[in-house]
């Protein structure tokens, strides 16, 4: 591998610990409730439906869930800001993630986000100090391989192909894949489904023989270099666990079974055995 390409590699691992130790990134997820229609209790209970940390109290809001929209009613004394702004009695209705930008609930500060999955609802949380993410003891990674930087040949979809993804808590969407990427390894043509990213990246979950020894079990994620012509650089040196491998109450898609690679890519982000 080139200085210039290892020196990049590692400014990118640099980058990827500091988001993971970021202040509300996936180490600092707390909870993940399913909520059901009508009230749904937050607090610190033991038998609430969206359990939050000891140090809060038992009972600090009811979420109202009616035709798909969910509501906050605060409990007396419960200080809960939307943004930046304190809230009084009860929320207005909260968008959840489905569009992109999900109101912020903040009690202190913990953060609660409503997210959809699978056409459910649910309320997720993020502690900044949960204890996953202040003793988080950095990434464990391959060495880098440069026989893992491959040249793929881009096939389109068209149309793109849609297949459905199943998510590790259950339920599945529908995906569109713009193309497989075709690769080869001793000898042997692999191909790979992927999505467009914004920039016109692709983008990608696949398995490999590695999964569950020495990488995440259920997979890894991967984005490509910018294509070029009707080819792109594949550099598994890149590919990193998804949020589930840190926490369980993370909502992580499962590769397609086209991305079920039967050899091993021993590149990129490791992880403990369990």
């Amino acid at each position: 591998m080139k200085a210039e390409q290892m020196q990049e590699l590692q400014a990118w691992r640099t980058q990827r610990e500091a988001s993971l130790r970021g202040e509300y990134s996936w180490l600092a997820l707390a909870g993940l409730g399913w909520l059901e229609d009508g009230a749904n209790s937050v607090g610190s209970a033991h038998d609430s439906r969206v359990q939050l940390p000891p140090r809060f109290p038992s009972l600090a809001g009811v979420l109202h869930l009616q035709n798909g929209v969910a509501e906050l009613e605060l409990a007396p004394g419960a200080a809960w800001r939307l943004g930046e702004q304190p809230l009084t009695s009860r929320s207005p209705a909260l968008h959840d993630d489905s569009g992109g930008q999900p109101d912020l609930l903040y009690l202190d500060d913990l953060r609660l986000v409503v997210i959809q999955r699978a056409g459910r609802l649910a309320a997720r949380l993020w502690d900044p100090q949960h204890p996953t993410r202040l003793n988080f003891p950095g990434c464990i990674w391959y060495p880098p391989a440069s026989q893992l930087r491959l040249l793929a040949r881009v096939e389109p979809y068209l149309p793109p192909k849609p297949v459905q993804i199943a998510q590790i808590t259950g339920g599945e969407y529908t995906a569109h894949m713009q193309a497989a990427l075709a690769f080869e390894i001793d000898g042997q043509i692999h191909r790979l489904d992927a999505e467009h990213t914004q920039d016109g990246r692709y983008t990608l979950m696949f398995k490999d023989a590695t999964a569950g020894k020495t990488t995440y079990g259920a997979g890894r994620f991967l984005t490509t270099e910018p294509p070029v012509g009707d080819t792109v650089i594949l550099d598994f040196n890149y590919a990193y666990s998804p949020p589930c491998a840190f926490t369980e109450f993370a909502t992580c898609p499962l590769p397609v079974p086209q991305n079920i690679l039967p050899i091993p890519i021993e590149a990129g982000e490791q992880t403990k055995p369990h």
